[in-house]
């Protein structure tokens, strides 16, 4: 697996050295830019911060705050407290509006052999709130709420990706079983915004006739975003080799938390994503979003908390063949860069064909691929093909907590991917392995070990009418039931309390072949497995 970033012995610089003083108030985006500048004309590879808070107000660019551009071999190294969590806290600064749209924290984009160490990426105020409720109104349809200290609120507050959280206990509030039902707001058309109670200078607000009163309780806590999906992403990956992310803290996001595409080797190590102050959510969508990555994913140690959408997604995208020439080559859309001698995959008959690359070219909105030996002649229009150079080699999520997230623990499309010795505690909507309707992959190669998955899903995002706490499947739209999923082996794990819903399952198995089940602990479950929809009672030893 991927390992911290290998790096050749030369002197460290401190952002010091270039005017980024902590706790002064002041700009310090320039001051950053400037030392990392330095420290790659020098040659140094650690650039080191004091504890403290660095305070970003200018954004380097239009699209970043910081940027790690063509940066190679550096790492970025802030201070820990007594007890080794991150003391560097980088902060956004603004005036938090309802139009507040900020440009991506930081971006690493071309670098390798980057790592970024003993930090906290914090906004300031954070871009969403929670509320303990006080009054519920259920004739007039109206909720008030106070707003806890040190968090944001404000007259005409949005009120977007917003839930409800138990009496004083911390936990998501269960009730419905569909995302629109289990929630207060969702999606993109938020009608709902906060009026603050006069008098109260935005600390006591009230909601009118957006039917919260029916599912909240005086003593329940909410938790919202002053938006939900239209602002860059908190920090920013791509095109990039051999990053590491180690001892960082994420208390609050735009957006999703990251955003890592087209790059090899990423190495997520005590990353948590975890909400300060009271508040209960980290933001209005995803944690990390890592898509068309190649090479080792290690995620270890990690932390996914509060996050109202899916906390870890690894996806890859299919290609769809549009036009067959007489030559035998394929042009097809989406397309890639694909490397001579890479190979595309092909989904076709009941089993995947893999087809070397001669060449290609593009060609108004396709990408036409010449292969070596020719493509398959089942190769028609229409058919999915993955693009290999944008699949991982190897991928292992070890020892991480997946908890009280509104979303898919992790949302799986990748081959040659290993799940082992993590907790999943009450996360709303099942585990998905398998291709969404118009994106994703096939499962394959892929091993669920020795994990711990308590208070299940109760959401049925799959949309099967089966709620379950792994699901296994296909959705997409391009085959009529694959069964392209294959060699899954789910072992000595421990599924228990799936919330008493009629009929819940522990694992779900669709769209598949060669699923093994062996030593695996089933407490509460009407149905242990299911497979194609039928008991699975043989493949649960």
């Amino acid at each position: 697996m991927v390992a911290t970033a290998s790096l050749p012995a030369a002197p460290a610089v401190s952002v010091a050295d270039f005017g980024a003083r902590p706790n002064d108030g002041q700009c310090d985006t320039d001051a950053i830019q400037t030392a990392i500048a330095a420290a790659q004309k020098s040659g140094a590879t650690e650039l080191r911060f004091s504890a403290g808070t660095y305070t970003l107000i200018k954004p380097a660019a239009k699209e970043y705050y910081l940027g790690v551009i063509d940066v190679k071999h550096l790492a970025l190294v802030g201070a820990v407290d007594a007890n080794g969590n991150p003391a560097t806290r980088i902060e956004r600064s603004f005036v938090l509006n309802n139009e507040t749209t900020l440009p991506t924290q930081l971006s690493v984009l071309r670098s390798h052999h980057v790592t970024f160490r003993n930090f906290i990426l914090a906004n300031n105020p954070p871009l969403g709130s929670t509320a303990r409720v006080t009054a519920v109104d259920l004739a007039r349809d109206e909720v008030v709420v106070d707003v806890l200290p040190g968090l944001p609120g404000y007259d005409g507050m949005r009120c977007a990706s917003a839930h409800v959280w138990a009496q004083d206990t911390g936990t998501l509030k269960r009730f419905g079983t569909t995302p629109g039902d289990a929630t207060l707001t969702i999606g993109l058309g938020i009608k709902a915004f906060w009026k603050a109670v006069p008098g109260t200078l935005g600390r006591r607000l009230s909601m009118t006739g957006a039917g919260f009163a029916a599912k909240v309780a005086v003593g329940d806590h909410i938790s919202w975003h002053h938006k939900s999906t239209d602002m860059p992403n908190q920090t920013l990956v791509r095109y990039s080799s051999d990053v590491v992310f180690e001892n960082i803290l994420i208390p609050n996001v735009s957006n999703m938390g990251m955003g890592a595409s087209f790059n090899r080797n990423l190495t997520f190590r005590r990353v948590r994503f975890e909400p300060e102050n009271g508040n209960l959510a980290i933001g209005g969508r995803d944690g990390m979003h890592l898509s068309m990555n190649s090479g080792d994913l290690l995620v270890e140690d990690c932390v996914f908390m509060g996050l109202r959408m899916d906390p870890l997604v690894i996806k890859r995208n299919f290609g769809i063949v549009k036009l067959v020439n007489a030559d035998g080559s394929l042009g097809i859309s989406p397309g890639y860069d694909v490397p001579a001698g890479d190979s595309l995959r092909f989904w076709v008959g009941t089993e995947p064909v893999d087809c070397v690359v001669k060449s290609f070219r593009r060609e108004k909105d396709l990408v036409v691929y010449a292969f070596a030996g020719g493509a398959p002649p089942s190769a028609t229009p229409g058919t999915a093909v993955s693009f290999l150079t944008y699949s991982l080699t190897r991928g292992v999520i070890r020892n991480t907590r997946f908890a009280q997230n509104l979303g898919s623990a992790i949302v799986n499309f990748e081959e040659n991917i290993t799940v082992e010795g993590c907790t999943f505690d009450s996360n709303a909507y099942q585990v998905k392995y398998g291709p969404n309707p118009v994106s994703g992959g096939f499962v394959r190669n892929n091993i669920v070990r020795n994990n711990l998955f308590l208070n299940t899903s109760w959401i049925d995002i799959a949309r099967r009418g089966q709620p379950a706490t792994l699901v296994i499947h296909s959705l997409s739209q391009f085959f009529s039931a694959p069964r392209f999923n294959r060699n899954i082996l789910i072992t000595g794990n421990v599924f228990k309390n799936p919330h008493g819903q009629a009929g819940a399952v522990a694992v779900d198995v669709r769209n598949a072949e060669d699923v093994v089940l062996r030593d695996n602990v089933f407490e509460g479950f009407a149905q242990d497995v299911l497979v194609d929809g039928k008991p699975g009672a043989s493949l649960a030893r």
